[in-house]
């Protein structure tokens, strides 16, 4: 068949085209899903409605930082402005198509723990749970992840990263499916993190790991950064290096002088001086250097044999000769906190247990460090307990970072934990949800200190700045202008965090203005269709000191930049039309 000349035909051709070639693709990835006959209801919300958000003021929380100091690399400074962090309550699918008009490409490193569709009540579709017999159940969990991982590619910067946990239940599926919409060539890797130490005598093989899939936005970028050893890289903790002895070439740790397997030419007797007692290697293992090569290092005082002098060898490796570049990430993990461990820094905050599995802040922290730097941007939009927050707050007071999370989650029961349901669930389900019963609390003790256990020693707090929002709707009407009209009118909160301005400064009848933390930035909305005082509006912002950014309703992309020429360091930008224009964009990638 000859290929069809594509300059000659009209849009509705061309996205035909692309519509049938995307569906071959599916089918060469082996994802072609029925689902769609079950359509999300949420997802159909977004075709029949404009998601905004609402900002709910009395949970916003501003830690004050007047004289936190910050140690990094031994150096102390003054860390006196942070970010504002967001909280988006709601569902992650109307959180995700607003960021996509605040956030577009401006987020370094995801992070999601979505349901793991076990069957046993952890995966909800259109307001009912998923179990083990639904004739759909992997269809269902198939649409849900891609529209939002569709989504959410987008949001990603040219260097931006995703992390995907996930376990046996979807593994092989969800691989394909980020084969299909971040590309394979995009994979980083599958990092494997023994989440659970004990074992399940119950199962054939006790499960006691993850998979994390990790894709780049664009692979080259990730690639060149890591040459650089500026991502993916395993720096030393110089923490863990000390010099007990006094040794003159500095301090050192104490690294196992056994490896795996096994070499005859390296198995041999050491005998430990301080007490006679001979060792050989421990089973399935053999000593790292050959007998000669121990002899010298002996000789060098770099063999230890512990610190009591009565156990095995062990190898001295000095911080001197550490690579300080970092080394390149392990796909295993086993040197992080378990779900126990997350348990247990949620039972240290809340005194009792009030969500089911929590990652460790540790495993958050490590893809954080490893992926993003100081002053990343962090999204979570299946965000759970809050433990991407903490882990945001923790590296930030450690090494001084700006570092800002923006976390998604709803405020459904759903994760909740279980005697919690029970001996709740006649209450009001706004205030027990996940959201407000666990996420913002969790946040609010972390940045403001708490008790251990609820009633023990004090914790100080982490200080931070957070804005709580709801997600909400305008309707769609048949009338464009009305709906221009009602758009401009709720989406004021979608500009401040577009912006990161969040104090009014100026509020006036067709205007307002608002003023960043640091005083040095300005956001000015004008709503009025007919420009009745527009001039009054132009005048107080041209006596603003500092960078000014004006939004002015349009009936098109373009505003009228005439009256703001004169005014410096000024940019204007239309609304509504471009916010139309990537919802609209949205609904056809998504259809």
């Amino acid at each position: 068949m000859p290929q069809p000349n594509y300059q000659d035909l009209s849009k509705e051709e061309l996205l035909q085209i692309l519509e049938k070639k995307d569906k071959e693709l599916a089918r060469k990835y082996g994802i072609f899903w029925d689902a769609e006959k079950i359509p999300e209801k949420v997802v159909v919300d977004c075709e029949n409605n404009l998601p905004i958000l609402e900002r709910v003021k009395e949970k916003t929380i501003n830690s004050p930082l007047e004289g936190w100091q910050t140690k990094s690399d031994g150096v102390v400074s003054e860390n006196k402005q942070q970010p504002t962090h967001l909280l988006i309550e709601g569902d992650n699918y109307h959180a995700l198509t607003v960021l996509n008009y605040t956030h577009k490409e401006k987020i370094d490193v995801i992070y999601i723990d979505p349901p793991y569709n076990t069957g046993n009540k952890d995966f909800v579709y259109n307001d009912r749970y998923v179990d083990k017999e639904d004739g759909y159940r992997h269809s269902k969990w198939l649409n849900f992840m891609e529209k939002r991982l569709n989504l959410a590619k987008r949001l990603l910067t040219d260097k931006g990263v995703i992390f995907i946990s996930i376990d046996d239940n979807e593994q092989a599926q969800l691989k394909l499916l980020c084969d299909w919409i971040f590309g394979e060539n995009n994979f980083v890797g599958d990092i494997i993190w023994n989440s659970r130490k004990s074992v399940s005598n119950d199962a054939i093989i006790s499960l006691n790991h993850n998979h994390t899939f990790v894709y780049a936005k664009n692979i080259e970028t990730i690639r060149l950064l890591t040459k650089k050893n500026i991502l993916f890289k395993d720096v030393v903790n110089q923490n863990k290096f000390a010099n007990p002895d006094n040794d003159p070439r500095g301090e050192w740790v104490a690294d196992p002088f056994d490896a795996p397997n096994i070499r005859t030419n390296l198995m041999y007797e050491i005998v430990n001086p301080n007490t006679g007692e001979i060792f050989l290697p421990p089973n399935g293992r053999h000593w790292r250097t050959t007998k000669t090569e121990y002899e010298r290092l002996f000789s060098e005082n770099k063999i230890i044999f512990g610190k009591s002098g009565k156990s095995k060898p062990q190898l001295k490796r000095f911080l001197s000769d550490a690579d300080k570049k970092g080394t390149a990430i392990k796909s295993i993990w086993d040197d992080i906190g378990t779900t126990t461990e997350g348990t247990r820094e949620l039972e240290l905050i809340f005194g009792e247990k009030p969500f089911n599995n929590p990652k460790p802040v540790s495993l958050i922290k490590k893809i954080i460090k490893i992926a993003g730097q100081t002053n990343s941007t962090i999204l979570d939009f299946m965000a759970g307990s809050g433990t991407t927050g903490q882990a945001v707050l923790e590296l930030n007071k450690e090494d001084g970072g700006n570092r800002q999370f923006i976390l998604c989650t709803n405020n459904e029961l759903n994760g909740v934990g279980s005697k919690l349901v029970e001996e709740n669930l006649k209450k009001d389900k706004e205030q027990f949800g996940i959201c407000q019963r666990v996420t913002y609390p969790r946040l609010e003790k972390v940045i403001n200190g708490y008790n251990k256990n609820g009633d023990g020693d004090f914790v100080e707090g982490l200080c931070g700045n957070l804005q709580y929002y709801k997600t909400d709707f305008v309707k769609r009407v048949n009338n464009r202008d009305q709906i221009r009209f009602n758009l401009v009118n709720k989406c004021t909160e979608m500009l401040c965090v577009k912006e990161g301005i969040f104090e009014k400064y100026e509020e006036k009848t067709n205007y307002k203005i608002f003023i960043s933390n640091d005083k040095k930035r300005f956001l000015c909305v004008y709503y009025n269709f007919t420009k009745f005082d527009v001039d009054q509006f132009v005048e107080e912002i041209s006596k603003l000191d500092g960078q000014k950014q004006v939004y002015i309703f349009s009936e098109t992309k373009e505003p009228d930049l005439e009256p703001f020429r004169q005014i410096k360091d000024c940019v204007v930008e239309a609304i509504p039309e471009p916010i139309f224009a990537i919802y609209e964009e949205l609904i056809k990638l998504n259809k």
